[in-house]
C-alpha cells in the first residue's frame, strides 16, 4: 500500500513537473489578439515558434498588410511560421483599422499634415498603435527590444517606411516591397541609429511607379533612387554600390533580379535594393518574380542587425552621423510600484533602462 501511494506520489510531481514545462515552452500557435490604443480596438495576429519559450528573448518581426487588406492577406502572400521556426522568433501580422477618409479601407496611415493637394490628415495614429504594441509585446512575450523589425507590402510598405522614420528609435530595420517612399516621410524622417534597410521593387510597377509619382505638379512618393540616397546618407555608406545580378532560377516568369547593395566603410551598416527586371506590384517569391522568396531575403539581412549595427560589430565600429539611442523599456508599474503585465484602464508608468519614466494611460 505504502509503495502505491509512492508511485501515485512520484506520478504527481511527474504530471506537474510536465505542466510547469508545457507552460514555458509551448507548441507553435497562431492567435487572433487584440489591445485598446487611443480608444480604439486594434486587431492583430501572433504567431510564436515552436518551443517558444519565454524565458528566452526573442526577435520580433512585424509585417504589414498592403491597402484595403488585412493580416490573413499577408500571413498568405508572406508565410513566415516556417521560417520563425526554424530561426526562432515571434511574427507578429497587424490590421489597419477601416479609414473614414477613404470609404472605411483598412489603410495605413502616412499622411501626417495632410498638407498635399488632395490628401487629408489621420483620422488615428497607426504610429502610437505599433509602439503600443512592441511595449505590450516585449512585457507579455519577453521580445528582444534590439532586435525589431518591420516589413510590408505596398501600403504597408509605405508605412513601414514611416516606422523606420517616425518609430525609429523601437524599429531595429526594415524591409520594403512595392513602395517608395511617401513624400512626408521622407521630409520628416528622422534616424537615431544605423538602420538597415531592405527595398524590393519593380522597375514595371504601375502602381508604386519606381521613378516616383508626381500628379499636377505635386511631388507624392520619391523615386527609387531618391529613397535610397536618403538611407545612404542616414546611415554613412559609401555611396557606390556593389551589383550582383541573381541566379535566373525562374525563366518563364518573364523577370530577373539585380541585387544593388551599399555598406559603410567598416561593412557594419548596410542597404540592399532588389531590382526587379520586367517585375510589377507583385511580392516575389509569392507572385510575380520567383527567383528570389521576398520575406525570406529581408529576414536574411535583417536578421544579422542590431540597434548598434551588425550584431558581430562592437559599438566603436559603427560610424553614424547621429547619436544612437538604446532606451528600452524594463517594466510597467501602476501607481503603487506594482508590476502590470496586463494593459489596465488607469495611469501606467512605463521605466526605461536610462533611468526615464514615462507616464501613460492605457485603455483595454
Amino acid at each position: 500500500m505504502v509503495r502505491c501511494q509512492s508511485k501515485i506520489t512520484t506520478m504527481r510531481l511527474l504530471y506537474t513537473l510536465l505542466f510547469f514545462l508545457f507552460s514555458v515552452s509551448v507548441f507553435a500557435q497562431l492567435t487572433n489578439e487584440s489591445i485598446i490604443v487611443d480608444g480604439l480596438n486594434r486587431t492583430y495576429t501572433l504567431y510564436l515558434p515552436s518551443g517558444f519559450n519565454s524565458n528566452i528573448s526573442l526577435p520580433l518581426v512585424l509585417n504589414f498588410h498592403g491597402g484595403a487588406g488585412n493580416a490573413n492577406d499577408q500571413l498568405y502572400t508572406a508565410d513566415m511560421r516556417d521560417l520563425a521556426d526554424e530561426q526562432n522568433f515571434i511574427v507578429v501580422y497587424p490590421n489597419a483599422y477601416p479609414d473614414p477618409n477613404s470609404s472605411q479601407e483598412t489603410n495605413w496611415q502616412v499622411v501626417t499634415s495632410g498638407d498635399l493637394p488632395f490628401t487629408v490628415p489621420n483620422p488615428h495614429s497607426d504610429i502610437i498603435f505599433i509602439e503600443n504594441l512592441i511595449d505590450y509585446l516585449h512585457i507579455e512575450y519577453n521580445v528582444d527590444l534590439n532586435r525589431v523589425y518591420a516589413l510590408g507590402y505596398s501600403n504597408g510598405g509605405g508605412f513601414t517606411f514611416d516606422l523606420g522614420c517616425r518609430l525609429n528609435n523601437k524599429i531595429t530595420g526594415i524591409g520594403v516591397v512595392a513602395r517608395t517612399m511617401y513624400a512626408e516621410t521622407y521630409d520628416n524622417c528622422e534616424v537615431v541609429h544605423p538602420t538597415p534597410v531592405v527595398t524590393i521593387l519593380g522597375n514595371e510597377d504601375s502602381i508604386s511607379n519606381y521613378d516616383g509619382i508626381t500628379y499636377e505638379g505635386t511631388l507624392y512618393y520619391h523615386s527609387n533612387h531618391a529613397t535610397n540616397d536618403l538611407w545612404i546618407e542616414n546611415n554613412n555608406l559609401v555611396p557606390t554600390p556593389n551589383l550582383t545580378f541573381m541566379p535566373d532560377i525562374n525563366s518563364n516568369d518573364g523577370s530577373t533580379v539585380e541585387l544593388y547593395s551599399w555598406s559603410s566603410e567598416d561593412e557594419c551598416i548596410g542597404l540592399y535594393h532588389y531590382k526587379i527586371i520586367g517585375g510589377g506590384h507583385d511580392w516575389p517569391g509569392t507572385f510575380g518574380n520567383m527567383d528570389i522568396v521576398s520575406h525570406e531575403v529581408i529576414w536574411s539581412h535583417l536578421s544579422e542587425y542590431g540597434m548598434n549595427g551588425k550584431l558581430d560589430c562592437s559599438v566603436s565600429d559603427i560610424n553614424l552621423n547621429s547619436s544612437i539611442s538604446s532606451k528600452n523599456l524594463i517594466e510597467i508599474v501602476d501607481a503603487l510600484g506594482r508590476k502590470v503585465h496586463h494593459p489596465t484602464n488607469q495611469f501606467l508608468f512605463h521605466i526605461y533602462d536610462d533611468g526615464s519614466v514615462e507616464k501613460k494611460f492605457i485603455v483595454e
